[in-house]
């Protein structure tokens, strides 16, 4: 298989908790698209390296193949507060091209 959900995750987690967006940037097409957030490649990259936003548990996977992983993490927003994250990423040559997501505050 391709990229998997948590790989995924752990690209944002190290990117915002170090500023290294390596891991991230090797996951992700020249074409990558984040769509909910309107932002391509570069400004995913530069948006993961400079976030005050913290993934702060582990990545829950609901589904993967080749052309497809989703799941969820917990994360802390802007103003420290819990929130889940849902996300669906599509696949493309073991790389991601286009991600979708939703966030909402947690219950507990």
């Amino acid at each position: 298989m391709s990229v998997s959900w948590k790989e995924f995750v752990d690209g944002f987690r190290v990117g915002s908790d170090t500023g290294n967006i390596e891991p991230l940037s090797a996951l992700i097409t020249d074409d990558f698209e984040w769509v909910t957030s309107e932002m391509d490649r570069a400004a995913t990259l530069s948006w993961t390296s400079t976030t005050s936003f913290r993934i702060n548990g582990d990545a829950e996977t609901f589904y993967e193949n080749d052309a497809v992983i989703a799941g969820t993490h917990p994360v802390l927003d802007d103003q420290g507060r819990q929130n889940l994250v849902m996300g669906i990423a599509r696949l493309r040559d073991g790389k991601i091209y286009r991600y979708d997501h939703m966030r909402t505050l947690s219950a507990v």
